[in-house]
């Protein structure tokens, strides 16, 4: 006798569990196989990074070194002197100078009169003289500045109307202003460098506001920055005269009274230290 086999409909409960199991067990190994053929693009490169803790940050990183305060990128202060502030208009500046700030030039022309001041940020000089009558004589100011001199070495001055001054001292700066400051060949006034024969005018000096005359023409003031004269010096030579450019009195108005620009080595000169008395009694003579 046989028994036919026993067939469970496609329905009922045992038929429906094997086939979730068959379902499940293809899931898994396709599962597995799809991390087999991924596995060298796991080992051969990074995955590209997301989220928040993968994200670049434009701030300082927390071993970057601290920034140095204001105090420490600050530059130092200048120690210049507060010294004297003139008010200087053009209309009779002499008188707005101290008399400690005030001094008589040597070989003057008549009633001449000079002064010099300065304070942190400038360096003032006032000359009286009829020289400035004449529209082309001009007051030059022979500056050696810096913060340690070296022992002063004789040289020359700019040639200016065929005349060429001696000096006792290698200036650094030649300040010179006239009473026209262009006569057609460009303008005069200004900070002149040594460089090739005193040819170069690097700081400009505006009639009206760097260069004051006053209107009988016969007291001329130039302020001038220190930043046009090395920065911050705090020691400078000076010498001062006017170009007359007349036969035997070639140069008028000395400062001091012992500079012979008509000869070599240039007699004498002023050393002043710039962080001390601004009075000219306070000054070295040499």
């Amino acid at each position: 006798m046989h028994l036919a086999p026993h067939v469970q409909p496609s329905g009922s409960p045992r038929v429906r569990c094997a086939v979730a199991l068959r379902n499940a067990t293809l899931a898994l190994a396709a599962v597995a196989g799809c991390a087999r053929g991924n596995s060298g693009l796991a080992s051969d490169a990074a995955p590209f990074p997301d989220g928040p803790a993968h994200q670049v940050h434009d701030g300082p990183t927390r071993d970057a070194p601290p920034r140095p305060d204001a105090a420490t990128d600050a530059a130092p202060p200048c120690a210049i002197s507060a010294g004297y502030t003139p008010p200087l208009t053009g209309i009779d500046d002499i008188v707005n100078y101290p008399a400690s700030q005030q001094t008589a030039p040597g070989a003057m022309l008549g009633s001449d009169n000079a002064a010099i001041s300065w304070d942190p940020q400038h360096l003032y000089v006032t000359v009286q003289s009829s020289a400035f009558t004449d529209a082309y004589e001009p007051l030059h100011i022979y500056v050696e500045a810096g913060s340690a001199l070296e022992a002063a070495t004789p040289s020359s001055g700019k040639e200016y109307s065929g005349l060429t001054a001696a000096l006792p001292f290698t200036p650094t700066h030649l300040i010179a202003a006239r009473q026209v400051d262009d006569s057609g060949s460009g303008p005069y006034d200004g900070v002149w460098l040594p460089g090739s024969s005193w040819s170069t005018r690097a700081t400009p000096l505006a009639p009206g506001t760097d260069v004051l005359l006053s209107s009988d023409h016969t007291q001329l003031s130039v302020i001038v920055p220190w930043a046009a004269l090395g920065g911050c010096p705090t020691t400078v030579r000076l010498d001062v005269h006017v170009v007359h450019a007349v036969p035997a009195n070639e140069w008028k108005d000395l400062i001091p009274s012992t500079h012979t620009p008509w000869q070599a080595p240039g007699g004498g000169y002023y050393e002043i230290d710039l962080t001390g008395s601004s009075a000219i009694a306070s000054w070295t003579l040499h």
